[in-house]
């Protein structure tokens, strides 16, 4: 009884101390890991590796040698030794590469070392380890221990070839680095970006959000093409076909300014438009733009095919359909005439007398009907529209540089209001941009035919006159000033 108070038996000492020694370390690690996440220490895993392997085979270790008072000879004792040594072993690994990789600065050598690469290294390490462990504790030749591992590498690789082939196939993909974690790739039938590369496979997801998982062995053996290298700019191309009517020359014109005024599509390197075949239906035009990287790719290609179809109706061209038509001559579908209807609904503001264009009289000699898909630009530095054109149907901004020469709007023009070059606007405020804020369905006059219905009607003269005027003087307001002119529609 004596000797038990006095806590002289080594047993009893053991014993106390892993009851006490060993919750206590545990909770003092949980909390060192909890405060190192917190503020994203790299030797986290370090902690974890010493709480889950570590701790809980020392404290095993201890109960079997000094509690239980095994002899070391026995099999249990040196399986639990074999055990801790390991864990420690892998605990020195996880620091080391804490500390090298973890912390690694973006861009660094350490930083582009793979994943996977380390996690490779680290299992050969282990594994040699394991062998002096063995060679120590077994109290055994090393080289034996070293044949044992062979051979059984030899077995594990016959049963496991095919992941095996597929971790080396990783590897040579480490390697050769002919993509990396955010490339757009195609393989496998598959468009995606790269998004894991592990052990066994590289995981992709798809621009509909399908995660779709391509084995090494298939990237490394099959044909595969990275769309981020060798730079991250795409270039797509799309085909469209017009009517035999139409000069090549005009058609590849239209087509290059619907690619140059398109946000997304790259002036450099600068878009083309190439005639490429003599079809059954039509003449084929191939359109080649570039984008700034992949995933810009789709919304382009949409705006780009949008904008052709506004682009067509307005150059009066012809995208035909796969069946035989007949036109009489000069008749074209693709340039719709203006009704008198749509003529008096769209000039009421400006006292138009129905007399001037009677709804049993025939549309005037000249007008068209264009339309602009919104957020094209109608006027503006390097666009200009000839003639004069009548807002129909939708609505259009009209802005104005200020002080910081930033846009500012200073009208919005809706059905009745007119652009262009059409004489009487031929001194217009330069820096004034005309944009269309929706669809727009504009009646279009040659210079001609409105000059001769201004002759005929002082009082449209005077009003279109006023409301050129009133725009001049707000831009002008605006850039004296610095201040917005105002929101609301002006005048014409």
């Amino acid at each position: 009884m004596h000797e038990f108070l006095g806590l002289e038996s080594p047993t009893l000492i053991a014993a106390i101390a892993l009851a006490v020694g060993f919750p206590l370390l545990l909770l003092v690690l949980n909390e060192l890991i909890n405060a190192c996440h917190r503020r994203r220490i790299s030797i986290t895993p370090t902690l974890r590796s010493l709480r889950n392997l570590v701790l809980p085979s020392l404290a095993l270790a201890i109960f079997v040698r000094q509690v239980m008072e095994l002899p070391r000879e026995e099999t249990w004792v040196r399986l639990v030794e074999s055990a801790f040594w390991v864990c420690l072993l892998i605990a020195v690994l996880t620091f080391l590469n804490d500390v090298i990789f973890g912390a690694a600065e973006k861009g660094s050598w350490r930083e582009r070392v793979p994943t996977l690469f380390r996690d490779l290294a680290r299992v050969l390490l282990v594994g040699l380890g394991a062998a002096v462990i063995y060679s120590q504790v077994w109290d055994q030749e090393i080289t034996g221990a070293l044949t044992a591992l062979g051979i059984g590498s030899v077995v594990l690789g016959l049963a496991l070839q095919e992941p095996l082939g597929n971790i080396v196939s990783g590897l040579m993909l480490l390697f050769e680095r002919p993509l990396n974690i955010g490339d757009w790739i195609t393989a496998d039938g598959v468009t995606g970006k790269v998004i894991e590369i592990n052990w066994r496979s590289v995981h992709i997801e798809t621009p509909t959000r399908e995660l779709r998982i391509v084995p090494n062995v298939s990237l490394y053996k099959d044909a595969f093409s990275n769309l981020s290298r060798p730079t991250p700019l795409r270039t797509e191309t799309y085909e469209i076909g017009f009517s035999y009517d139409h000069p090549p020359n005009r058609v590849k014109e239209v087509l290059l300014e619907v690619l140059s005024t398109t946000p997304g599509v790259l002036a450099d390197p600068a878009p083309g438009v190439r005639t490429v075949n003599y079809a059954d239906f039509s003449v084929i035009y191939r359109m080649i733009f570039s984008v700034s990287r992949q995933e810009d790719l789709a919304a382009t290609r949409d705006r780009v095919v949008t904008r052709i179809w506004y682009a067509a109706r307005r150059a009066g061209l012809t995208i035909p359909f796969p069946i035989t038509m007949e036109y009489s001559p000069g008749e074209n579908p693709s340039a719709p005439q203006p009704t008198p209807d749509d003529l008096v609904g769209a000039f009421p503001r400006y006292k138009m007398a129905r007399a001037t264009v009677a709804p049993s009289a025939p549309p005037m000699a000249g007008a068209v009907v264009r339309e602009f898909a919104a957020g094209e630009v109608l006027q503006g530095p390097g666009v200009k529209q000839q003639g004069f054109n009548l807002i129909s149907r939708g609505s259009a901004q009209l802005t104005a540089p200020d002080q910081a020469n930033q846009p500012v709007q200073i009208a919005v023009l809706g059905p009745g209001e007119f652009f262009g070059d059409h004489g009487v606007g031929a001194n217009q405020e330069p820096g004034l941009v005309l944009t269309a804020m929706t669809d727009l369905v504009v009646i279009y006059f040659p210079q001609e035919e409105i000059a001769a219905m201004l002759a005929k009607s002082p009082a449209l003269s005077a009003e279109l006159g006023e409301a050129i005027e009133t725009r001049r003087r707000a831009a002008r307001q605006l850039c004296v000033s610095g201040r917005k002119a105002g929101d609301s529609s002006f005048p014409g």
